[in-house]
């Protein structure tokens, strides 16, 4: 009996000390499932409309983050006296990112984003717009999580403000102020 208890205590003490070592190597696979990758997915934006977009979002590090998207979609725009319109809309962003935390699935993150853009409306028969460019500085916070059994997939949420710098007093893009963006990109 005392023998079937050592041996026992054995096997256990022996499985312990392996999945202890395995749970090491995956957090070691898992702290580097976004650093020194490149990722290429689907990004969202919601400012009062919803844009679409293709994104290229890479990892320096563990903590230096670059992320490149371009949007099409639908916008609101005011112009002059005129009903809010919906407009055409283009743009292109880049973002940096810092990563505050780092944990083994996810990431928290502050940045800053630049944008231009092209917008075109038309308003009964007539170019009210006729692709006229903006710019779009902003500040964000956000995040990026993985799941263990898929740590190629990166899921992000973003949040923040974003000014508007455009040439023309009549018209106002509803682009500015807060938005958020989330996106899927997976790392090669």
């Amino acid at each position: 009996m005392k023998k079937r208890f050592l041996s026992f205590m054995a096997v256990a003490m022996v499985m312990m000390f392996l999945s202890v070592g395995s749970v090491f190597a995956a957090d070691d696979a898992a702290k580097n499932f976004i650093s020194n990758k490149v990722g290429i997915g689907y990004q969202g934006m919601v400012v009062g409309s919803f844009l679409n977009g293709i994104s290229v979002r890479g990892w320096i590090g563990d903590r230096i983050g670059l992320e490149g998207s371009g949007f099409y979609g639908k916008a609101d725009v005011k112009v002059e006296d005129f009903k809010l319109l919906e407009a055409d809309l283009w743009t292109i962003e880049a973002k940096a990112m810092y990563a505050i935390i780092v944990r083994s699935y996810s990431k928290f993150y502050a940045g800053a984003k630049i944008g231009y853009g092209q917008i075109d409306a038309t308003a009964y028969g007539s170019e009210m717009i006729d692709n006229k460019g903006f710019w779009t500085p902003g500040v964000f916070i956000g995040s990026e999580w993985s799941f263990p059994q898929l740590p190629e997939v990166g899921f992000n949420f973003d949040v923040g403000y974003s000014g508007i710098i455009y040439d023309n007093d009549d018209v106002d893009i509803k682009l500015h102020g807060i938005n958020a963006t989330f996106g899927v990109h997976y790392y090669f």
